[in-house]
């Protein structure tokens, strides 16, 4: 436990004011009391190349992405299209593919970067794909267009340097979409309202939230303010910010396939999911941000 203490600071704004959340096996997470990031503590070690999906049903992940995230992708592309129509895209953790064939759909010239073995064999049967992490790459300077991160903010330790390279490489009007969960979401805020009030008995919803049982865990939870600070210390104006949330009514039996297993019954467990659903979107506390960010000078 010596390590539970190795978080001083917050990475995003510099202050001490940390207080703990929560805890679940060796993970401790914090907020900062100022800018309200959510942090782990200690930072998860560089993961190879050789861990991939394994544990997950692929084929179901799959009907789960052609159901919910292919129409998701589909609204990111035209609010993308807003600000720049077409040119040189690049999809950081690429997945299998679904986003850049919508892409190359859309009329983008479209590149795939994704460090999984599986994810990436999928991902390359249609598309070009280099396997690897970004920080991996040689990528030329002001080559991009468009550069997307679905889902990946939140897995990296170090965001800064991720968001730096990034900006080098885009073009001088180029453009930055973006996703990452939401922790003003209703989701994560009932998740953690429950394994507080039950003095840490109930952490399964912790656990899948933070995909803790998952290669790839989530290291910073954001909201809408302090991802704005985020981008603005790495030089990206917002243009567009909207709430989404990470799964429907219609998508919900994939899902539940897809998620880890857990104690919660099943059917208890789509229940909660369909009230919170509901709820969220009446209160508009969606557990996804999606923003679209231009590179300034």
């Amino acid at each position: 436990m010596a390590s539970e203490n190795k978080i001083r600071h917050c990475v995003l704004c510099g202050r001490g004011k940390l207080k703990r959340l929560f805890s679940l096996d060796d993970h401790h997470f914090y907020r900062c009391k100022n800018c309200r990031l959510i942090q782990m503590s200690p930072l998860p070690q560089i993961l190879s190349w050789g861990d991939d999906y394994s544990g997950y049903d692929l084929e179901k992940q799959q009907r789960f992405a052609r159901v919910f995230s292919v129409p998701q992708f589909r609204r990111a592309i035209i609010l993308i299209q807003k600000y720049k129509k077409k040119g040189k895209l690049l999809d950081v953790g690429c997945g299998t593919g679904e986003f850049l064939e919508a892409a190359r759909e859309a009329g983008f010239l479209a590149t795939g970067i994704e460090p999984a073995e599986t994810a990436c064999r999928i991902a390359a049967e249609k598309n070009e794909v280099i396997r690897g992490e970004l920080r991996d790459v040689g990528l030329k300077e002001k080559s991009f267009d468009v550069v997307t991160l679905w889902s990946v903010l939140e897995h990296v330790p170090d965001p800064v340097s991720l968001l730096r390279k990034i900006h080098d490489s885009l073009k001088a009007d180029g453009i930055l979409a973006l996703r990452i969960p939401s922790s003003s979401g209703l989701l994560p805020s009932l998740a953690l309202w429950l394994n507080k009030i039950s003095a840490g008995k109930i952490d399964y919803p912790l656990r899948v939230i933070y995909q803790l049982e998952w290669h790839y865990q989530h290291v910073y939870f954001f909201n809408r303010k302090n991802i704005a600070l985020l981008l603005n210390r790495c030089a990206f104006e917002i243009l567009a910010a909207r709430r989404e949330n990470s799964f429907d009514i219609k998508s919900l039996a994939y899902r539940m396939d897809y998620l880890p297993s857990g104690r919660i019954s099943r059917l208890a467990f789509k229940t909660a999911l369909f009230i919170i659903l509901e709820f969220s979107l009446l209160l508009r506390r969606q557990d996804e941000l999606v923003l679209i960010a231009r590179k300034s000078s």
